[in-house]
């Protein structure tokens, strides 16, 4: 949106006192921190001790980077102080793109920054798809936020970041529009920044006396085109969202604006609070811009869009699964008919599987899970552009699928079964289903008991955060990541309905994650109806699916994805239930 006469202030009084805090900074009588300045220092109440501590005579070592094998950092002309190479930093890099494959560019991006061994990616937020701002006769941007280790001082940072921008086609030349079109866009808004002062209270003497400060770093180098904290990033909601995404996902750790003093959480809630303010005001006259959306990025530069539920309707070509086994098991054409039907139907993603997973199931092996699936891709693939995933915990098995045109793995063991399965995802850069599952088909309903764990809803997310680090650890960002709490899966008929009541807990729990939920025909509901028949259980289905998307805990764009049977019965139910959530009661 473009910028409003407040915004355009604010982003005003920020600079300069950004601009204030550093040449302040650099002066021998300004002796304490510049985040202090701002957090600790100024209000009349505090102690004699931190008083003291702010009078210490200090020139700051954190402001000016040369680049050079030993990083001398320049306090005066007499005074030089070595900085370790390989001294590790963390920082935040918002990254955009609008033009081409804007995830693959973002993709390639990263991989690049990483390329040389002085930079190291350690979390995603989630991608956005988001308006222009400024500049508004554009495409769409893919937006997300990254947070990096690095050995790279802010100055090579910069550098670093600008020759992979080069590289990827950015126009650098200063020719290019102002906030126009661009293949990928690359900015750093935070970085670690360090304390003065020892222990005992007294200025430190060197760098490595000093305690590192998350996102502490305070500067302002207009003329190197480097100003530290980012001096918009308060007014743009496509950084402020994905920062809290990573905000959320550090473990509940705020990641605080060193000059702001507030986190990620609170800042977008006072953009978002502005703008609706201003949207309702009657002599607004303020172009209105669509809402950010979360996306999964597919290959081929598609992208599932969480603007609503998602449906995945299931595809069993095997001749024993509990619902419809062997219905679409013995023909490709039946098989194709129905993924046709479904996504006539509303089905967002036709999921594919060729072993039985049931309760008590027998393995199959991989040859003959291949012999299943394959040809049914394949099928679809001739006739429709539909997202598919594939249900399997074997990576042969999702390897040959990708290959052949599906988009996504889905694997009920979250990628235990398998120990070549997270690796082989990473490598095929495809989206990820991690499903919460204890043992396998044969032991899972040994091993319901949830007590150790305060409850199955703490278990569950527990298990499921775990699984999701190691596909982080194993290559798979959080932006390619899906969780399935696994209703009917290690869980008796109470941990199911308790796992779908607490749908909206265990999601803020696992740092508002994507989630799908896959309670159709489950023998739970067979056991509060009374129904013995799989085929006959659509009707509590239904209410299983809407007490799950029911987001009672009103998370911010929370995710869902519902897989299911009878995809047209589950989207008229869906469809009509979010109706009415949006209805204003007049």
């Amino acid at each position: 949106m473009r910028i409003k006469s407040s915004k355009l202030f604010e982003e005003v009084v920020v600079t300069v006192l950004i601009a204030i805090m550093t040449i302040l900074a650099s002066s021998a009588a300004f002796a304490f921190p510049v985040r202090r300045a701002f957090v600790g220092c100024r209000y009349p109440s505090i102690s004699k001790a931190t008083r003291a501590r702010c009078a210490v005579n200090y020139k700051p070592r954190h402001r000016y980077y040369h680049s050079s094998t030993s990083l001398p950092v320049k306090n005066d002309a007499n005074d030089d102080v070595n900085i370790d190479n390989e001294e590790k930093r963390k920082a935040y890099l918002a990254v955009g793109s609008n033009m081409g494959d804007t995830y693959q560019n973002i993709a390639n991006a990263l991989s690049s920054l990483q390329s040389n061994g002085s930079i190291k990616l350690l979390q995603t937020s989630f991608l956005r798809t988001t308006a222009p701002m400024y500049v508004t006769d554009q495409p769409n941007f893919l937006n997300g936020a990254v947070q990096v280790e690095t050995s790279l001082p802010p100055f090579e940072l910069l550098s670093a970041i600008k020759q992979v921008e080069n590289d990827l086609g950015r126009d650098l030349s200063g020719n290019s529009q102002r906030y126009g079109p661009r293949p990928v866009d690359l900015d750093i808004l935070l970085y670690d920044g360090y304390d003065i002062t020892t222990s005992e209270g007294t200025a430190a003497e060197t760098i490595g006396e000093n305690d590192l400060q998350p996102n502490a770093l305070v500067m302002h180098q207009p003329s190197e085109k480097l100003i530290i904290p980012h001096p918009r990033m308060q007014e743009r909601e496509f950084v402020l969202a994905p920062m809290m995404d990573l905000e959320m996902g550090g473990g509940g750790n705020q990641i605080t604006h060193p000059v702001l003093n507030k986190s990620m959480k609170e800042l977008l809630n006072t953009l978002i609070k502005n703008n609706t303010k201003n949207s309702n005001s009657d002599d607004n006259d303020e172009e209105e811009y669509p809402p950010a959306h979360r996306v999964l990025p597919l290959p081929r530069g598609r992208m599932l869009v969480f603007n609503e539920t998602i449906i995945q309707g299931i595809l069993n070509v095997t001749p024993d699964s509990f619902s419809d086994g062997g219905k679409f098991s013995k023909s490709v054409e039946d098989a194709l008919a129905q993924a046709l039907q479904m996504e006539k139907d509303g089905a967002g993603i036709i999921d594919i599987g060729g072993e039985s997973t049931r309760p008590g199931a027998e393995a199959v092996g991989i040859e003959e899970e291949l012999r299943r699936v394959m040809p049914i891709i394949e099928r679809i693939r001739e006739e429709s552009d539909i997202p598919i995933s594939i249900d399997t915990r074997n990576a042969r098995v999702a390897q040959a699928a990708i290959e052949a045109g599906a988009d996504i793995v889905n694997d009920v063991s979250g990628g235990t079964h398998d120990p070549e399965m997270l690796p082989s995802v990473a490598l095929m850069g495809v989206p990820m289903i991690l499903m919460h599952m204890r043992g396998n088909p044969k032991t899972m309903q040994a091993l319901t008991n949830y007590t150790k764990n305060d409850g199955v809803l703490s278990g569950v997310a527990l298990e499921l955060m775990a699984r999701s680090k190691a596909a982080e650890a194993a290559g798979i960002p959080r932006w390619l990541q899906v969780l399935d709490p696994g209703i009917g899966f290690a869980k008796d008929v109470d941990g199911n309905l308790s796992l779908i009541k607490g749908a909206g807990v265990i999601r803020a729990n696992c740092g508002n994650m994507p989630f799908l939920f896959g309670p159709s025909r489950k023998g739970f509901i067979g056991k509060v109806t009374g129904e013995t028949d799989p085929a006959e259980r659509d009707f509590g289905t239904i209410a299983a699916c809407l007490i799950s998307i029911e987001n009672k805990e009103e998370i911010r764009d929370a995710c869902n994805i519902l897989r299911v049977h009878n995809v047209k019965a589950v989207k008229q139910a869906v469809l009509t239930y979010e109706a009415i959530q949006k209805a204003k009661m007049e």
